[in-house]
């Protein structure tokens, strides 16, 4: 039969790779920390410096939150892209089907689809007139009249 053993730097070797793999599956910029904590113990479980299970517990422990906390916004900004791109959408002008009264909902076109939409507009914006999105709020859209 097979006698097979697993060493604890290899099995902590085994779970980094599978945190790392699974952080490129969520991009959640929180997986790839904790695998980087684990393949640091295995590294120093490997050299002979954490050889108890406690120590590497600890060695796990520290690595992992220091490094979530130190590189997690840095790793964002670097892998994630930037949020100040405007959306495609923005500054899209779209044609009013339904009125849009002060403070209410009219309909606008947009896409090929009707779409709820509102203004800031302390009036009513009429139907026919070509109004400029400004942004989605779930599934309203918000215009203002082109200028």
């Amino acid at each position: 039969m097979f006698d097979f053993s697993l060493s604890p730097a290899l099995a902590w070797a085994i779970v980094g790779l599978v945190l790392l793999i699974a952080e490129l599956a969520t991009v959640s910029f929180i997986l790839c920390f904790i695998g980087l904590g684990a393949l640091i113990v295995a590294a120093t479980t490997w050299i002979g410096l954490t050889s108890s299970f406690s120590g590497q517990l600890i060695v796990f422990s520290v690595s992992s939150l220091s490094l979530l906390f130190l590189l997690r916004k840095t790793a964002k900004e670097l892998f994630a892209g930037h949020a100040d791109v405007p959306p495609d959408y923005a500054g899209q002008k779209v044609k009013v089907v339904k009125p849009i009264p002060a403070g209410g909902e009219g309909t606008v076109i947009y896409r090929g689809s009707d779409w709820f939409a509102f203004s800031d507009m302390d009036r009513t914006i009429p139907e026919g007139t070509t109004v400029q999105i400004e942004s989605i709020e779930g599934i309203r859209i918000k215009v203002k009249p082109v200028e």
